[in-house]
């Protein structure tokens, strides 16, 4: 479910991005209408598929255990087992992930420039489609591997180890502005308040 949500994140913020020169928000007021246009991030399925190694030193640190233990050899062999298994995920479906990075990314470009909607949502829906199976492949390992770990660590470090976990996955979606961010304002909105009050 996150990951059709973070699909449909990424789209939108494509949608967003993909006006007009004409109707450019008041933050690009002033600039060359060629180099006001925000650049689409570049769109990557590997990313979206939740395909990605944990650090097993970067994880032991977190869950305060040390490498002598033998609690910790335990985490570090499940953890390079689901690596494993993620990089055969990522090997078997190689020709997938290159295919949907390039007929993405130019239906982008093309919907941007042709303000084609329908096509952006046609290609949202392929993306579900074709990415289904390998992101259902990754949870499954991926809650083996959360069991497994649980199993072997106290509460407070199974939680440490789920709050790890969602640190790392956020590193890999794409982010999403909020209508508050600094970076949304116009460059003189600072100086006007200033001279304002």
């Amino acid at each position: 479910m996150k990951t059709l949500i973070y699909i449909v994140l990424f789209f939108q913020f494509a949608l967003i991005n993909a006006q007009r020169p004409g109707n450019m928000r008041r933050a690009n007021f002033g600039q060359d209408q060629n180099t006001g246009m925000r650049e689409i991030p570049k769109f990557e399925s590997l990313k979206l598929a939740g395909i990605f190694e944990y650090d097993t030193k970067k994880a032991l640190k977190k869950l305060k255990l040390k490498k002598s233990d033998t609690v910790s050899l335990s985490v570090i062999s499940k953890i390079e087992n689901y690596n494993q298994k993620i990089n055969q995920i990522n090997s078997d479906n190689k020709d997938l992930f290159e295919g949907l990075d390039i007929v993405v990314n130019q239906n982008m470009e093309t919907a941007r420039a042709s303000q084609n909607r329908e096509l952006i949502r046609e290609t949202m829906t392929m993306v579900r489609d074709k990415l289904s199976p390998v992101i259902e492949q990754v949870r499954g390992h991926e809650q083996n591997l959360n069991n497994q770990i649980k199993k072997l660590l106290s509460e407070e470090q199974n939680e440490r180890w789920i709050k790890y976990q969602k640190a790392e996955k956020e590193k890999i979606m794409p982010r999403r502005r909020g209508s508050n961010d600094a970076r949304n304002r116009p460059d003189n909105y600072n100086q006007n308040r200033q001279r304002r009050g």
